[in-house]
């Protein structure tokens, strides 16, 4: 149960999370527009990871609130995903060497394209069964039990991001030493998770963390490159097996060629990665976060 200051300050950002989820969503045609459907994915989250803050037992129906934000945000994915991949194809095609290249990329883009049209019409059918429960009800004032503790503001904003700091960056070494796509992809999730709880809290701080904050974009951005590189040289590889299985193999060159440029391009991404690492230690972030709160610093290192 969070203290009587923080649960207001935790009310009040999720009113602004709230308002800017209802706005977007409000809008005509905002599944059409590629960036209109990323902001709504990203306004999910961030109204989840308030969520995921607040005591529970004080919001109606949170639990349900909760499950259909999530289901939201996965259901937007998939159309994301091939958004940024057309976006990847357009760019390798405008740069083409040569026409082999070209052709490949028309081939691909085709591909693509094909499946963004059966992605969205997917996606608005469960748009229509997904019936996201009155969000509204979150704005009800909870009731606060037993709301004076023996804890303070700051304390209590460092106990939710304590947990969160460990999961999101304990591990970055060890990721650094080894690429795993997957892994990476995970920790990046988890990374955003911890920002959007950084912003949430910052009523808290007597100055924002934006140098912590900064920092943690930029790592989040890398990873975010390395994933959608990741992803479309999986689906690259998976239509060069295509293409050889029809035996294409003047397009097979071609696409090993752009294959190659692809992997090179992620190798570079999980480069600045290992090389933001040393910036993002855990244990100088404790210290930095808790100074910024005026707490003390913390007995022994973050494990």
């Amino acid at each position: 149960m969070h203290p009587a200051e923080l649960a207001i300050l935790l009310h009040h950002a999720l009113e602004v999370r709230l308002a800017r989820l209802q706005e977007l969503i409000g809008r005509d045609g905002w599944t059409d527009e590629h960036e209109l459907l990323h902001q709504v994915r990203v306004a999910a989250r961030r109204l989840g990871a308030v969520l995921d803050l607040v005591d529970a037992d004080n919001y109606p129906g949170h639990k349900a609130q909760r499950r259909a934000l999530k289901a939201l945000v996965d259901l937007l994915g998939l159309t994301r995903e091939l958004d940024v991949h057309a976006g990847h194809l357009q760019a390798y095609h405008r740069d083409a060497a040569t026409s082999t290249q070209a052709a490949v990329l028309e081939c691909l883009l085709e591909q693509v394209d094909r499946g963004r049209a059966k992605a969205r019409r997917a996606m608005a059918r469960e748009l229509d069964h997904l019936r996201l429960p009155d969000l509204g009800r979150l704005l009800e004032v909870p009731s606060l039990q037993h709301p004076f503790q023996a804890i303070s503001l700051q304390g209590a904003a460092w106990a939710c991001l304590e947990p969160r700091l460990h999961q999101a960056l304990g591990h970055l070494a060890e990721l650094a030493a080894h690429e795993d796509p997957a892994a990476l992809h995970r920790t990046r999730v988890k990374i955003k998770k911890l920002r959007y709880a950084l912003e949430a809290l910052e009523g808290a701080f007597a100055e924002p963390p934006e140098a912590v904050l900064s920092g943690m974009r930029a790592l989040q951005t890398t990873l975010g490159e390395h994933h959608d590189l990741a992803a479309l040289e999986a689906l690259l590889w998976e239509s060069e097996a295509q293409l050889r299985a029809r035996d294409r193999p003047t397009l097979c060159a071609g696409l090993l060629d752009l294959l190659g440029a692809v992997a090179e391009s992620r190798r570079s991404a999980f480069d600045r990665f290992v090389a933001q690492v040393p910036g993002q230690d855990p244990t100088a972030l404790t210290s930095a976060l808790r100074r910024a709160l005026g707490l003390p610093p913390a007995n022994g290192a973050l494990a």
